[in-house]
């Protein structure tokens, strides 16, 4: 099932495989996934006019505390998204995110990612602190 523009549902669903499979072997997303992130990630893909990949979408609880996510972390309320292209450059994501409206914005060198959410109110963080 498509949502947005670029976007098919497994590709928010999470990694943990705690939540079933469909017809396809793709994880099954079963929580909602807030439209303002869905159009933030159309617009930033349109921006950079190659495919973006969603490394980390939603995450139920107990995955995000098997992968030290942050207690109450917004992957956990559908509205955040760990993201890559390939050929990434993190500041220039950010940038882009930016630019498309992201509130909080993480830029991951060492792991090659940016994360972005939709929480209403701006925050921005980087690995190298």
């Amino acid at each position: 099932m498509k949502i947005g523009a670029h976007f098919n549902a497994y590709e928010f669903a999470c990694k943990c495989e705690r939540h079933g499979v469909d017809s396809s072997g793709h994880n099954v997303l079963d929580h909602v996934i807030d439209k303002r992130l869905v159009d933030l990630l159309d617009a930033i893909r349109e921006r950079l006019g190659v495919p973006i990949y969603i490394t980390s979408g939603y995450r139920c609880e107990a995955h995000n505390e098997e992968v030290g996510g942050v207690h109450n972390s917004y992957h956990t309320q559908g509205v955040a998204a760990d993201i890559t292209y390939d050929g990434i450059d993190v500041d220039y994501l950010a940038q882009v995110a930016e630019e498309c409206g992201a509130d909080g914005i993480g830029r991951y060198y060492n792991q090659d990612f940016v994360h972005v959410d939709v929480r209403g109110w701006a925050a921005r963080w980087n690995d190298l602190d």
